[in-house]
C-alpha cells in the first residue's frame, strides 16, 4: 500500500474501528494495541521525563550504553548528512542516547523524540520503537502508518536488543528521520547495529565470566573442603559443585524456570548477601567486583570440619587454568592429569583446573613471591576516581612514569603513595619538593656526593635522593615550579637512569617515577618556563584528580579522615550534608584540618550541626533554578519515604549519596 492508501485505511480505522485487509500485519496489530491503550490520534508528543529520572535510567542501563557507544558515535558521522538520527532506548522505550544529523535531532524535540522521551505504544501509539518492543522483532514504520497524526511526519526503523544469555529485552536501536527520507535500507542498518551491540554485550559477559572463574580458581585452595556456586551479575550459574547445585535447586525458595538464582538479577548487588543469607543461613558469600563494576558472587556452603590430614603440610595445591573456545581444542599439559575440574560458562568459555599433590621430598621449592603491597587507604568510591586508580595501578605494575594533576589538597601525594604500593616495589617512597630545591645544590641533593668532594661536604658523603629511591619510587612534587636548572638535570637522568655522585663513581638505579603538579604546564611550556621534552618523559600516564566538591564520595572521605584523626569521634549524616554543601577551595587538605578542629570542640565525641555552625557559620547559599528545585524536592520526598535512609534514597533515585547529602543540606538552609 502506498501512503495515500494507508492514510485512507487509517481514517477508516479511526472513525469505525475497521482494519483494512491490505494493511501490513505488524501495522494493523500495532494500531489495535494503540486503541486498546486508549491512545488518542491527536496526541501531539511523547511524554518526557525529568532530568533526574533520565539520569537514573542512564545509570541503570550503563552497560547497554557502553555496548552501543561505538555504533552511536559512528552514526554521528555517517548519518550527519543523511537527514537521520540513531536512537538508543531502555527496555521501557525511554530514549537514553541519540546521535546523527543535528537538524533532525533538533526537529525531534518538537515531538519529544529526544533524551527522556517515552516511545512505547502505550505512550504515543504506533511507532517503530514501541512496535519492536511489543513484537520483539525488527519493525519499520513509515509516515501515515504511525497512529498519532503529528508523528506521521516521521519514518523510523527499530530493532530490539536482547540479553545474550537469557533473552531479556534490554533496549531498542532505532533510526528515525522525516517521512520524505524513507529508505528501506534503514531497517537493515538498524538490525546490523543491534547485532553489533548484542555481540559487544556477549563479549563483556564472556570477559566477566572469565574474571569470575579466575577469581574462583585463585581462591579455590582456601575453599578446598567447601562446596561452591559461582554466579554472574544476572544470577546465572557459571559454575557449581554437584552438591552445592543440588542444595540450591532443592531449596523451596528457589522456584520458577531457568537458573534457580536468577531472581537475584532484580536485587541491588550490595543486598545479595542479606537476601541469600535468608535462604542459605549457613553459607557465606564473596562478592566479586572488577574495576568499578559488579561482576558476580561466590556462594560457599561450608563443610563440617574434617580431621586434618597428617601430611597436609607436605602438599600444596597447584591450579592451572586454560581457556578455549567451544570450537577449538584445549591445550592440556603433557602427561597424565591427576585430578581435573572442567569449568564452563554459558557462552562458550571453558576452564580446566588441575589439582596436584606434590610431595616435598626431592622437589625443589620455588622462591616465595614477594608480598603484595599493603593497602594505602586511598579513598576511591567515586566512579571517576576509581577509574583513575585502576589506570594508576596498571601503570605502576608496568613501571610507567605517571603524572598526577589536580588542585592543591586533592590527594596527589596520597595517590602517588598508592601507586608505589600497587607497584609491589620493595624500595622506599622518596618525596621531593621540586620548588624547594636550591638551584646551587640540585645535583648534590639528587645524586649525592662523596666525602671531601667539596668544602663543607658531610663526613661520609651523602647518598642522594635518587639513590634512596633505588628499587622504590621517586615522587617529584610541584614539578610546575621546578627550576630550569633542575629540568636539565632530570632530563639527563631519565635518558639512562645513571647517577654520578659529585666526586664519586657512576651507578645504575632502578626507580619508578611519579610526578605531580597543580600548575598549568601547557601554559608554562608556551612561556618557556617548562621544557616540553621533559613533560613527554613524565606523562606516559597522565591523570587529573577532581576537586572535592566534584566528587561523589564526600561521606566516605569524611569517615576516612575522621577515623585517622580521632577514631572515637562520630559525626551525624546531617552534619556531613552540611559540610558537603560547602565549596572547599582547599579540597581534602582543608577538610582534614577542619575535621581536626571539630574533634577538639566535639561534645562527648560527637560532631553535630550546631557545633559546625558555631565554628564556621552556615554554608553559603547558592541560587537554584527551577529544575534544581524540582530535583531537590524529589530527593527530599524519597528521603522521607525511606524514613531517612540515605543509601536507600540514593539507590531508588540512581544518584550518589553525596547528591542526597547536598539536597538535604540545601533544604536546611532554605527552611524556616
Amino acid at each position: 500500500m502506498d501512503q495515500r492508501e494507508v492514510r485512507v485505511a487509517w481514517e477508516k480505522f479511526v472513525e469505525r474501528g475497521a482494519l483494512s485487509e491490505n494493511l501490513r500485519l505488524s501495522v494493523a496489530a500495532s494500531w489495535q494495541r494503540s486503541k486498546n491503550h486508549q491512545v488518542t490520534v491527536d496526541r501531539a508528543k511523547a511524554p518526557l521525563v525529568a532530568e533526574a529520572e533520565l539520569y537514573r535510567h542512564r545509570c541503570k542501563h550503563a552497560l547497554l550504553r557502553h555496548a552501543a557507544r561505538s555504533a552511536l558515535e559512528s552514526s554521528g558521522t555517517f548519518l550527519s548528512d543523511a537527514n537521520s538520527m540513531m536512537i538508543l532506548t531502555d527496555p521501557s522505550g525511554l530514549i537514553i542516547d541519540t546521535q546523527g544529523d543535528a537538524r533532525v535531532i533538533d526537529s525531534g524535540r518538537a515531538v519529544h523524540l529526544e533524551h527522556g522521551g517515552r516511545w512505547s505504544e502505550a505512550d504515543i501509539g504506533t511507532n517503530a520503537i514501541g512496535a519492536a518492543m511489543a513484537e520483539s522483532k525488527p519493525v519499520q514504520i513509515r509516515g501515515t502508518e504511525h497512529f498519532c497524526s503529528e508523528i506521521q511526519r516521521w519514518t523510523c526503523a527499530a530493532v530490539p536488543i536482547h540479553d545474550p544469555i537469557d533473552g531479556e529485552l534490554l533496549g531498542v536501536v532505532d533510526i528515525s528521520g522525516p517521512a520524505n527520507t524513507f529508505n528501506p535500507q534503514s531497517l537493515a542498518l538498524a538490525v546490523s547495529v543491534g547485532h553489533h551491540v548484542e555481540s559487544v554485550l556477549a563479549q563483556s559477559i564472556r570477559q566477566d565470566h572469565e574474571n569470575l572463574l579466575r577469581h574462583f580458581l585463585s581462591k579455590r585452595s582456601l575453599w578446598a573442603s567447601d562446596d561452591c556456586v559461582v554466579l554472574d551479575r544476572r544470577g546465572m550459574i557459571v559454575h557449581a559443585t554437584e552438591h552445592a547445585l543440588s542444595v540450591v535447586r532443592g531449596h523451596h525458595s528457589f522456584v520458577g524456570d531457568g537458573a534457580p538464582t536468577q531472581f537475584l538479577k532484580a536485587i541491588p548487588f550490595d543486598e545479595w548477601p542479606l537476601k541469600l543469607k535468608e535462604i542459605l543461613p549457613n553459607a557465606s558469600f564473596d562478592l566479586v567486583r572488577n574495576e568499578s563494576s559488579n561482576i558476580g558472587a561466590i556462594i560457599l556452603l561450608h563443610a563440617r570440619r574434617r580431621q586434618a590430614v597428617a601430611d597436609r603440610s607436605t602438599q600444596r595445591m597447584k591450579l592451572t587454568t586454560e581457556r578455549r573456545d567451544v570450537t577449538g581444542s584445549p591445550r592440556l599439559r603433557e602427561g597424565p592429569v591427576p585430578r581435573s575440574r572442567r569449568l564452563e560458562d554459558a557462552i562458550g568459555s571453558t576452564f580446566v583446573a588441575t589439582i596436584e599433590n606434590l610431595r616435598s621430598t626431592g622437589m625443589p621449592r620455588r622462591p616465595a613471591a614477594p608480598p603484595r603491597a599493603a593497602v594505602t587507604g586511598f579513598v576511591a568510591h567515586d566512579p571517576a576516581v576509581q577509574a583513575i586508580v585502576r589506570q594508576v595501578e596498571t601503570a605502576a605494575a608496568r613501571k610507567m612514569p605517571i603524572l598526577i594533576r589536580g588542585e592543591t589538597g586533592t590527594g596527589k601525594e596520597q595517590l602517588a603513595r598508592h601507586a608505589h604500593a600497587a607497584s609491589g616495589r620493595t624500595g622506599a617512597f622518596v618525596p621531593v619538593n621540586c620548588a624547594a630545591l636550591p638551584e646551587s645544590l640540585v645535583e648534590a641533593e639528587l645524586f649525592g656526593y662523596a666525602e671531601g668532594s667539596f668544602t663543607g661536604a658531610r663526613r661520609g658523603g651523602a647518598v642522594g635522593l635518587v639513590k634512596e629511591a633505588d628499587g622504590g619510587t621517586l615522587f617529584l612534587d610541584e614539578i610546575g615550579d621546578m627550576p630550569v636548572t633542575l629540568q636539565a638535570v632530570l632530563l639527563r637522568l631519565l635518558d639512562d637512569w645513571t647517577v654520578r655522585p659529585i666526586g664519586g663513581a657512576r651507578a645504575k638505579v632502578d626507580v619508578f617515577l611519579v610526578s605531580a603538579t597543580n600548575a598549568t604546564l601547557d601554559k608554562a611550556i608556551l612561556e618557556g618556563r617548562f621544557r616540553s621534552d621533559l613533560l613527554y618523559r613524565l606523562n606516559t600516564l597522565e591523570v587529573t584528580l577532581p576537586r572535592l566538591q566534584d566528587r561523589t564520595d564526600f561521606d566516605a572521605i569524611v569517615h576516612h579522615l575522621l577515623g585517622a584523626i580521632d577514631p572515637d569521634c562520630e559525626i551525624t549524616s546531617a552534619t556531613i550534608a552540611n559540610l558537603a554543601a560547602r565549596p572547599w577551595p582547599g579540597n581534602i587538605r582543608e577538610l582534614r584540618n577542619m575535621l581536626a578542629r571539630f574533634t577538639l570542640a566535639a561534645t562527648d565525641g560527637f560532631i553535630d550541626e550546631a557545633a559546625v555552625g558555631a565554628m564556621i557559620g552556615p554554608p553559603p547559599h547558592k541560587a537554584s533554578g527551577s529544575l534544581q528545585d524540582i530535583q531537590r524536592a524529589r530527593v527530599l520526598a524519597v528521603h522521607s519515604e525511606t524514613a531517612g535512609n540515605i543509601s536507600e534514597t540514593a539507590r531508588r533515585l540512581g544518584i550518589s549519596r553525596n547528591t542526597v547529602y547536598r539536597a538535604l543540606g540545601q533544604s536546611r538552609r532554605d527552611g524556616p
